[in-house]
């Protein structure tokens, strides 16, 4: 991926060569949402949306010059960065808004893609199951804000694994995602999933999985996912919004196939276009 040479601060580009943030600015609270840009079109832009006026409402602020209308100020400004940047193609946008004082500061930056928009991986992943951490069920582990260091620990982790991916347990030893990610198993005609019950983040691609999942005829179900279901699946899928529907072809001597997964990215493709 290369970085766009310009950042937007507070409305006013900057060459990203020669940002920074000051010290307090460091100490502030903050958070990133990300967006996926495939050419003229920001895939689930309505439903990340909701998510930044949820964040900001648990963290008591509001910031209507991107909420209000529908979004239309936030989403010229992620045009603008695009355009500045010259990512016409493929790209991923970084929204990060930072509380110093009454003040709400935002930056955006953007980033090329290879492939431009969501294609399935042909070369499958391998997973393993982090084990020196387990995430607890709370109000926030349904979201980025609850999940975020658990990711960030799995890779610190992933450095040192073989995998491409690790899969992130709760503290009853279940399988509930892998990071920023949805994970889903099928097999014959049932995709099983994790609840945010049992603390799984839940990714904003999940209703539209559940409706080609519906479209397919597949019957869905959420339940706690042991190693047990891993070992006895047939296919196994990851997906988010960023890098959409990612094949998981192994875990330790366990091997999946991908022909539902194949039929399920079709969909997915589709009802993003």
């Amino acid at each position: 991926m290369s970085q766009g040479k310009y950042i937007l601060v507070d409305g006013t580009f900057v060459p990203s060569a020669e940002y920074r943030i000051t010290i307090p600015e460091s100490k502030a609270l903050h958070f990133s949402e990300k967006f996926r840009a495939i050419r003229s079109v920001i895939p689930f832009f309505n439903e990340t949306l909701e998510l930044l006026r949820l964040k900001l409402l648990y963290y008591n602020q509001v910031f209507p010059e991107f909420t209000a209308d529908n979004g239309s100020g936030l989403k010229r400004q992620l045009e603008r960065t695009l355009t500045k940047n010259k990512h016409f193609m493929g790209a991923i946008i970084t929204l990060t808004f930072r509380f110093s004082g009454p003040k709400v500061h935002y930056t955006i930056q953007s980033e090329k893609t290879e492939p431009v928009g969501y294609e399935l991986n042909e070369k499958g992943m391998y997973i393993e199951i982090i084990s020196p951490i387990q995430k607890s069920v709370s109000s926030l582990s349904s979201l980025s804000l609850g999940s975020e260091i658990y990711w960030n620990i799995a890779s610190c982790h992933i450095k040192e694994s073989t995998a491409d991916e690790l899969l992130i347990v709760n503290t009853s030893n279940c399988i509930v995602e892998a990071p920023e990610s949805n994970t889903y198993l099928i097999k014959g005609k049932s995709v099983k999933g994790a609840s945010s019950d049992d603390g799984a983040y839940t990714d904003i691609t999940k209703p539209r999985m559940l409706e080609i999942f519906n479209r397919l005829n597949l019957n869905y179900i959420e339940d706690q996912i042991t190693e047990t279901d891993l070992r006895g699946a047939e296919e196994l899928l990851i997906v988010n919004s960023i890098k959409g529907i990612r094949w998981v072809i192994g875990f330790e001597d366990k091997r999946y196939f991908n022909q539902t997964i194949r039929k399920i990215n079709e969909q997915f493709n589709l009802m993003i276009s």
